[in-house]
């Protein structure tokens, strides 16, 4: 009896596989740009997307329609335009809370070679710091408190510099014994 049922339902299934319709361009191109959308390559799924616009399934246009918006502004803040000391600088406080560690860095660095902060140097600091460049932090934590003498305080009440103080150069530069 278990044999009979189960021949009969692989019969069935290779019957409705057999009678199931090829997807349509439109639903094809979808499909890929959907794997592209989800793979984070926006520039691929909206040509995709763009070409799934048209066709038979106006459901499957209006989800085009939608996902290629979504591709259009996800592009546009791809191409993000730092120019002045302060985008360069925000974007590594973006980076760094992040944890982009290196992004941070690179942000900050060319943010310093446009202005010469305390608030520049405390963020250079304190990124270097978690990088475990000491000297560099303490280069860094150093200038700002000689531009903004306010910064000492506001580094030795700082939780984010609490584990860097277990660093005797950075204690001292902070507890004022340098």
């Amino acid at each position: 009896m278990q044999k009979s049922n189960s021949k009969a339902a692989a019969k069935q299934t290779s019957r409705s596989q057999s009678s199931t319709p090829e997807p349509s361009p439109q639903q094809k191109s979808f499909d890929s740009a959907m794997q592209a959308f989800h793979m984070r390559d926006f520039a691929k799924a909206k040509s995709l997307f763009e070409a799934s616009l048209e066709g038979p399934v106006k459901e499957i246009g209006y989800a085009a329609k939608q996902h290629l918006l979504m591709c259009q502004q996800r592009l546009a803040k791809s191409s993000l335009k730092l120019e002045t000391a302060e985008d360069h600088y925000n974007y590594g406080i973006s980076q760094m809370n992040k944890r982009d560690l290196d992004g941070a860095l690179a942000s900050f660095e060319k943010a310093l070679r446009q202005d010469d902060a305390d608030y520049m140097h405390y963020a250079m600091a304190l990124v270097k710091g978690l990088k475990q460049d000491i000297n560099g932090a303490v280069t860094h934590l150093r200038r700002a408190i000689e531009i903004s003498p306010r910064n000492r305080v506001a580094a030795h009440n700082d939780p984010d510099f609490a584990e860097l103080m277990q660093h005797p150069p950075i204690r001292e530069l902070l507890t004022g014994a340098n």
